[in-house]
């Protein structure tokens, strides 16, 4: 039963008449205005602490199985950029040795032409000369 405040007040009234002003509302102080059964207890507190301890157990659980995924995905999305990246280096050899080779036939191509116009302007040259010595002579 739920003692009214009322009744409380009256209560510290005769304490206060029996025991004294100062004794009377530290008795009061300690009893509490509501019934006894709706106090908590050190058991009642255990019990809930050890509830959300198995419930807060089970969620970290559940976080820690997530991030547990989640590396998974992350160790085999890095397996597969590596393998990528491996590919990509192996076509960047091939890239590197196909331009040395037309980096090779180029520089025959440029000598093979450079032969021709040298063969060519000596021609010229040597017509030119001939041509002005013929003059010359004549």
């Amino acid at each position: 039963m739920l003692v009214e405040e009322a009744r409380r007040l009256a209560l510290l009234s005769r304490l206060s008449e029996v025991l004294g002003e100062e004794e009377a509302r530290t008795l009061i102080e300690c009893l509490p205005p509501v019934r006894w059964e709706h106090l908590a207890t050190k058991d009642d507190v255990k019990a809930s602490e050890d509830r959300i301890r198995t419930e807060m157990n089970g969620k970290f659980a559940l976080v820690d199985a997530e991030f547990a995924r989640v590396h998974t995905r992350i160790d085999g999305l890095e397996h597969k950029m590596d393998a990528g990246f491996e590919s990509l280096r192996g076509e960047l050899a091939e890239v590197r040795g196909e331009v040395a080779g037309v980096r090779g036939e180029l520089a025959l191509q440029m000598a093979k032409l450079t032969r021709t116009m040298v063969f060519i302007m000596s021609g010229f040259m040597l017509t030119i000369w001939g041509t002005m010595l013929g003059i010359g002579l004549t």
